[in-house]
Order: structure tokens, then C-alpha cells, then sequence
């Protein structure tokens, strides 16, 4: 099979598991949100910043490290991949594994006093014993995207995704009382059975696979490991120890500027836990190309060879999706909301996070060429002034606009990280952007394309709320395809 056929095969594969996950991940934050209400949405999120700040630590840039090593040894004329995994498995085990002992010791001090709830402690214990499965499997996922047998490591997630929910769901119906921590014990601890499940799935899936790669010696491997691993590390550390920071002075401002406590938590949880994964959930549609541009990226620089084309190409089909998508959740954010939240604000804050989807998409687009390119030093600098300069929005902002203030900090925040990874990118590679060709012709036709939608929509004249938005955006969607095709706007080749 081709090069490109691989890339596409990949690709596919990627994009409905990603599409299928994410559609999934929607509905049960929906579950979550329902089940412990308003505020306690609020404390869960609050709760889920630790957690992310945790899995950077126990991650420590392994997945970037295992996927760039074994793509390179891979064309290696005496490559050791085994030796490259051996080293990453062994990097993830130490790095989880501290990390697990630090949020077990540190739990109640987190609880008591950052998240200032007593409710939050022994489920952020419990968090711990995820840890180390989760960067085994970051280093995995790695393994198999360099290798582009993606179809083993999306099995694994598929595995992990459906234990979590199942378990989640039976704890929550059958085995714990009422009360929100009993509720938050349920989830994360459906979380650490369906992480170790896929683990165990996933390693034994690489332990069949690397039969095919035999090993040599490689004296410099565990130096380019820490050379790739380390930097990314330490730079991931003070960007997502800044971004919880953010997370938790959230509430915190909110009420400095008079807002009564629940409902600075509520509406945080509104926020982050409802508005912004619809926002985030067409994302699927791109992640498999912006992953997989990785490991091929690594290989062709590593090669001396040109990357223009290959770039130009991302750049073209993240701009064509991302503004389309833009365009519809912008026109019909009211209807969305209405039909996933019965909180009338929700619409509102889709509405004000849209303009900046093509933003954000093409951010982590850049970010991941950036990588590929040897460049993740330069994405971690910037992560970090960009997390500098939210955090200190947050604390000047928010007490004088609210949680409107919030919503322009993250649209503020994406502009700013997106143009310095832009700079950068055009500085190491020498691409340019035709911005007519891939702005302003999308833009037109997603314009055009979202009035038609309207028109059908009144026209038929549809009794039910929802019947109407769906049939509005599947029709705006298709014109929107159908226009890009009359006017001639390349959407970019298979990126391979």
C-alpha cells in the first residue's frame, strides 16, 4: 500500500473513532452535568484541573518523545525501536509513578485548601493509581502512531472509553449514596479501572507488534529521549501548573466582582464543562491529520527534505473545515444550546466562543507541524507567556466583565499563542499563507452557505426547535461543501 493510502486509511480510522469518541464525551459530560447539578459540575471541573495538571506530569512530553524516536529509527539504516520503547516504557513508569505518589500525599492539602472542598480529597487520591497506565499508554499511543498502525492504539481508547461510561453509569445507578463525593469516588474511580484495562490491552497489542523490529545497538537513545522528553516536560509543568492556577482563581474573581459563590462555581462548570466541548467537539473531524503530520513531518526533516508542500497542504484543509464549522455554530449557537443544556446561557456562550474555533484548530494544527519540525521547545515557550498572560487577565479582568471577561481571555488567549506558532513556522520553514485562497474564499462561501440553510429552514416550515437546527446546519454544511467545490477552493490534498 502507498504512502498516502496509509495516511488516508490512518486517517479515516482516526476521524470516526474520534468522531464516535467525542460525540460520546459530549453526552456523558451531559450525564455528569445532570447528575450532580449545577455547582457540583462546578467542584467536578475544579477537580478536573487538578487532573490535568497531574496527567502533564505524569506524561512529561513521552507521547511527542516515542512518537518522534521511533519514526526516526524507523528510517534509520540501524535503527533499535525496540530499544527506543524500552526506554520510553521505562520513562513513562517512572514519571507515572512519582506523579502517582505526589497527588496520593498531596490529595487532602489540594482539597482542603486549593479547591476548598472536603469532597474532593479522597477521590483526588484515588485519582493516583491512574498515573502510571496513563503515561504507559501516552508512550503506546506514541509507539503506534510513528509506526501508523493507529487502528491498535484507537482500539485501546475505544476499550477505555466504553469501561469508563459503563462503570460510571453502574456506580452511579447501583453502588454509591447520594452526595457529591460519593458521586466524584464513582467517576474517578470508573476512571482508573477503564485507564489500567486499556493499559494492559494496549501493551499487550505493542508486545505482539514489535516482533516485527528487531534491536541493535543504539548508544545515544536514552540522551535523545531526554533531549525530546525533558525540555517538553518542564515547559508542559509551568504551563498547565499556570493554567490551574487560572482554572481555580476562575470562581475566585468571579465572586471578587460580586458574585455569589455557587453561582461563580456554576457558571465556570457552564463554561468549561458544557460550552466549550461543543466547541471543541468537530475538532474530531481534524485530530487524525494533526496527529499523524507528526510522525511524518519527523521523518521528512530528518530526511533533509522539503515540507512546503505538505504544510500548505494542513494549512488548507484546517482552514476549510475549521471556518465552515465556525460559520454553522455561530449561526445556530442558540439552537445547539438550547438542545444539549436547559441553561438559556449556554447558547450565549457558544455563540461568543465560535468566531474563535478557526483559531484554535489551526493553533494545534501549527503546533503539531512545530513538533514534527524539532521545534517543540519553541510551542512550549510560547504555551508558557500565553499561560503568563491569561493568568494575569484573569485576576484584573474578571471582578470588573464577568464571565464574559473569561470568554474574551481564552478568545484572546488562542489569538495570541496562535501568531507567535504562525511566526515561528513561517520563520523555520519559509511557508506563506494565501489568505485569500484559504480565508477569504471559505469565508464567503460558509456565509452563503448559512443564509441557504435559514432559507430551507423557513421555507419548510419545521414545528420542533431542534428538527430545525438539525436540518439548518446539514443543509448549511452541504452548501457550504457544494460552494467550495463551484468556486474551485482547494481544501488541500492528503498530507502524505
Amino acid at each position: 500500500m502507498k504512502k498516502s493510502q496509509v495516511f488516508l486509511l490512518n486517517a479515516l480510522i482516526m476521524t470516526v473513532t474520534s468522531l464516535a469518541m467525542s460525540s460520546i464525551g459530549v453526552w456523558f459530560n451531559l450525564y455528569i452535568s445532570n447528575r450532580l447539578g449545577a455547582v457540583g459540575m462546578g467542584v467536578f471541573q475544579l477537580m478536573m484541573s487538578v487532573y490535568s495538571m497531574a496527567t502533564t506530569f505524569a506524561a512529561s512530553g513521552i507521547n511527542l518523545a516515542a512518537t518522534r524516536m521511533v519514526a526516526e529509527e524507523t528510517v534509520s539504516k540501524q535503527g533499535n525501536v525496540r530499544g527506543a520503547m524500552r526506554r520510553c516504557i521505562g520513562f513513562s513508569l517512572l514519571f507515572g509513578g512519582l506523579t502517582g505518589l505526589a497527588l496520593w500525599f498531596g490529595g487532602p492539602y489540594i482539597g482542603l485548601h486549593w479547591l476548598q472542598n472536603a469532597d474532593t480529597v479522597r477521590p483526588l487520591r484515588l485519582m493516583a493509581f491512574s498515573m502510571p497506565f496513563l503515561s504507559v499508554c501516552c508512550a503506546l499511543n506514541g509507539y503506534f502512531t510513528a509506526v501508523r498502525r493507529v487502528v491498535k492504539a484507537v482500539a485501546s481508547q475505544v476499550l477505555e472509553q466504553f469501561l469508563k461510561i459503563a462503570l460510571t453509569i453502574f456506580a452511579l445507578a447501583c453502588l454509591v449514596p447520594p452526595g457529591l463525593e460519593y458521586a466524584c469516588l464513582a467517576i474517578t474511580g470508573a476512571g482508573v479501572l477503564a485507564e489500567a484495562g486499556s493499559c494492559l490491552f494496549e501493551l499487550a497489542l505493542y508486545l505482539i507488534d514489535r516482533r516485527r523490529y528487531h534491536g541493535s545497538r543504539s548508544p545515544h537513545l536514552t540522551r535523545k529521549l531526554c533531549g525530546i522528553a525533558l525540555p517538553v516536560a518542564f515547559s508542559s509543568y509551568l504551563r498547565s501548573g499556570l493554567a490551574t492556577v487560572k482554572h481555580l482563581l476562575v470562581p475566585v474573581r468571579l465572586q471578587a466582582g460580586g458574585l455569589a459563590a455557587a453561582d461563580s462555581v456554576a457558571v465556570f462548570g457552564a463554561v468549561h464543562g458544557v460550552a466549550l466541548p461543543v466547541i471543541l467537539f468537530p475538532y474530531a473531524f481534524l485530530n487524525a491529520f494533526n496527529c499523524l503530520i507528526v510522525p511524518e513531518l519527523a521523518q521528512s526533516h530528518s530526511l533533509k527534505e522539503d515540507v512546503a508542500g505538505m504544510i500548505d497542504r494542513m494549512f488548507a484543509l484546517t482552514l476549510g473545515c475549521s471556518i465552515g464549522i465556525c460559520g454553522i455554530v455561530f449561526a445556530f449557537s442558540g439552537g445547539i444550546g438550547a438542545a444539549i443544556s436547559e441553561n438559556p446561557d449556554v447558547g450565549i456562550y457558544i455563540r461568543l466562543l465560535a468566531p474563535v474555533i478557526p483559531v484554535m484548530y489551526l493553533d494545534t494544527a501549527v503546533d503539531n507541524m512545530l513538533k514534527g519540525l524539532d521545534e517543540q521547545l519553541s510551542v512550549m515557550r510560547y504555551n508558557v507567556i500565553d499561560a503568563l498572560f491569561s493568568l494575569a487577565a484573569v485576576w484584573l479582568l474578571l471582578p470588573v466583565l464577568g464571565i464574559k471577561g473569561y470568554i474574551l481571555i481564552i478568545c484572546g488567549s488562542e489569538v495570541f499563542n496562535f501568531s507567535l506558532s504562525l511566526w515561528r513556522l513561517v520563520k523555520v520553514t519559509q511557508f506563506r499563507l494565501d489568505l485569500f485562497e484559504r480565508v477569504v474564499r471559505p469565508v464567503l462561501c460558509i456565509a452563503i452557505a448559512v443564509l441557504l440553510g435559514r432559507l430551507a429552514v423557513e421555507a419548510a416550515s419545521l414545528p420542533l426547535s431542534q428538527l430545525r437546527t438539525i436540518t439548518a446546519a446539514t443543509v448549511s454544511g452541504l452548501a457550504y461543501l457544494l460552494l467550495l467545490r463551484v468556486t474551485r477552493c482547494k481544501p488541500g490534498k492528503i498530507p502524505a
